[in-house]
């Protein structure tokens, strides 16, 4: 008994040429693959054979890879003369839709076995940004509004309770300087919220083909992002290490 099976995802994904190598390999291999078909920013659309022909194409911000599709032979998974297996790989950008999905057809066990395949197989593709990526505008605000204000919180709530366990009987104004160095961490982390929601999808793509792609350009744009990561846990720490000095020396 044949059975189809559909599924969509909504996250964020980076993709890589080995990645494609990899679906082409749980599909049956390079040469069960039926075609390609690759569609670009600026229209523009592509039928290839192989994945190796992806390399080729120049993929640029103006003209830059837009969704890719994968189809394998019917003869992939030969159970019968009616058996086609099939995958879909999409990303609409700025995470306004579901950036991938895939439909199998087939018999139930082959079908069972390929979905669970391919559900590892997406999952593997999401960046530690994933979830992120797609999240709209205003619960990206709210996340961030939400986590200055615990830090806020966190730092107050370490200052009287370390300035009581020190036997600290006036845990309440700061010093001076502990009261700098909170502020000056907290308005960090602020500027850095403040900036991830101004360029939430310029930072966190929530889909990003990196193929045929510049290397170096590749690497400063990771390179940026973690110092970013890096700024705001720095920020944090100075933050967190004023309540906690300023309890400590009173």
């Amino acid at each position: 008994m044949n059975v189809s099976r559909s599924k969509q995802f909504r996250a964020g994904f980076r993709l890589e040429s080995w990645d494609l190598e990899r679906l082409a390999h749980i599909l049956g291999g390079d040469d069960m693959v039926a075609g390609i078909s690759v569609e670009m920013a600026d229209g523009t659309s592509y039928q290839l054979e192989h994945v190796a022909e992806l390399k080729e194409i120049r993929n640029t911000s103006k003209r830059r890879i837009t969704a890719v599709t994968m189809e394998s032979s019917s003869t992939a998974f030969p159970v019968g003369n009616d058996h086609v297996v099939r995958i879909a790989l999409v990303t609409i950008r700025e995470g306004r839709s579901d950036t991938v999905r895939y439909h199998v057809s087939g018999t139930e066990r082959k079908v069972d076995r390929l979905t669970r395949e391919l559900d590892d197989w997406v999952a593997s593709l999401s960046p530690w940004y994933g979830s992120l990526a797609v999240m709209n505008r205003v619960h990206f605000f709210l996340w961030t509004v939400a986590v200055v204000g615990t830090l806020a919180l966190v730092s107050l709530v370490l200052h009287f309770a370390l300035g009581s366990l020190a036997g600290i009987p006036e845990a309440w104004p700061p010093g001076r300087l502990s009261s700098m160095a909170t502020a000056v961490g907290l308005l960090a982390v602020a500027v850095v919220g403040a900036t991830l929601n101004v360029r939430q999808h310029r930072i966190f793509p929530a889909a990003e083909f990196r193929i045929g792609q510049n290397p170096e350009a590749l690497k400063r744009r990771d390179g940026g992002r973690t110092r970013l990561l890096r700024a705001s846990v720095g920020a944090a720490v100075v933050a967190l290490g004023g309540s906690i000095g300023g309890a400590l020396l009173g």
